[in-house]
C-alpha cells in the first residue's frame, strides 16, 4: 500500500513540475514583440538607446536596436578662466563628438524568470553602420583694448593657433556649430548580459552591462593635432572607440493575439 501511495505522489508531483514548465513555455511563448528605452553610461561618454525585438521562439528574439552618444577624449581636461562666472572649457578640444549607432543582432534568455521576483538573465549583441558627429568647438575670446582700457568677450571658433589659455574667457552654447557638422560613417557593435527583474508580464525593466566598439576610416580629431603635437604628451586621436557601458532600461512586451 504504501509502494502505492508513494508511486501515486511521484507521479502527481511529476504532472505538476511538468505542468508548470508547459505553463512557463506557454506565457514566455505568448510575447511577440519588445521595445525598450535606456538610459547609457559608457567609459567614454554618456548617451541613450532603443531596441525592438521580435520574438521568434521561447527564448529567442531579433533585435533592432539605436544608439546615440557623447564621446569624451580620455586626455580631456576642463579647465576654467580667474573669473568665477566663466564656464568651463577644455584646452585643445577642436570638436565635440557624437555616434548614432544603428543594429541588428539577436536576444538569447539563458535563464527564465520562474517566479513573479525572480531575475530573468540574457545576452544581447547587434552590429551595424554608425555615424559620427563632429561639431566645432566655439569658445568665448578676450579681445583687449589695444588702448589697455578694458577688454571685450567674442564668440569664436575655436583655432589652437591663435587661442591660448590666457586669451579663452571659456566655453560658448552648444548649440553653435550645429550647422558646421561633419558626418564621419563608420561601423559599430555591442555585446551585453541583460537582467530583467520586473515584477508584471509585460512591463519590463532591467540593466544592461556590456562592451561596445565603433570603428572610423579615419581619426576623430576631437583634440587639437597641432595642440597634440606641441606637447609631446604622448596622446592620440583615436580611429577605434571601445568602451564598457551600463544601461538601466525600461520597456514593454506585446502579448500575441
Amino acid at each position: 500500500m504504501n509502494r502505492w501511495l508513494l508511486g501515486l505522489l511521484f507521479v502527481c508531483a511529476s504532472g505538476f513540475a511538468f505542468s508548470q514548465d508547459s505553463e512557463q513555455e506557454r506565457v514566455v511563448g505568448q510575447y511577440s514583440t519588445e521595445r525598450y528605452y535606456g538610459l547609457t553610461m559608457r567609459t567614454n561618454g554618456w548617451g541613450g538607446s532603443f531596441q525592438h525585438g521580435k520574438h521568434k521562439g521561447v527564448k529567442d528574439v531579433r533585435l533592432f536596436t539605436m544608439d546615440f552618444n557623447f564621446v569624451h577624449h580620455e586626455k580631456e581636461i576642463k579647465s576654467f578662466f580667474q573669473d568665477p562666472s566663466a564656464r568651463g572649457f577644455y584646452y585643445g578640444k577642436l570638436n565635440a563628438f557624437y555616434t548614432l549607432k544603428f543594429g541588428f543582432g539577436h536576444r538569447k534568455v539563458i535563464y527564465d524568470k520562474l517566479r513573479k521576483n525572480g531575475v530573468e538573465l540574457s545576452t544581447n549583441w547587434s552590429v551595424g553602420p554608425v555615424l559620427g558627429f563632429m561639431r566645432p568647438i566655439y569658445l568665448q575670446i578676450l579681445i583687449v583694448d589695444p588702448g589697455l582700457n578694458g577688454y571685450t568677450i567674442d564668440v569664436q571658433r575655436y583655432d589652437p593657433t591663435k587661442h591660448y589659455l590666457e586669451n579663452i574667457y571659456g566655453r560658448a552654447s552648444n548649440l553653435l556649430g550645429v550647422g558646421q557638422m561633419k558626418v564621419v560613417p563608420g561601423l559599430g557593435g555591442k555585446y551585453a548580459l541583460m537582467f530583467e527583474y520586473s515584477k508584471y508580464r509585460t512591463i519590463q525593466r532591467g540593466l544592461e552591462i556590456g562592451i561596445a566598439a565603433e570603428a572610423f576610416p579615419q581619426r576623430i580629431e576631437m583634440l587639437s593635432n597641432y595642440v597634440i603635437n606641441s606637447t609631446n604628451g604622448g596622446i592620440r586621436n583615436h580611429w577605434l572607440f571601445v568602451s564598457g557601458y551600463v544601461n538601466i532600461y525600461f520597456g514593454r512586451q506585446t502579448l500575441r493575439q
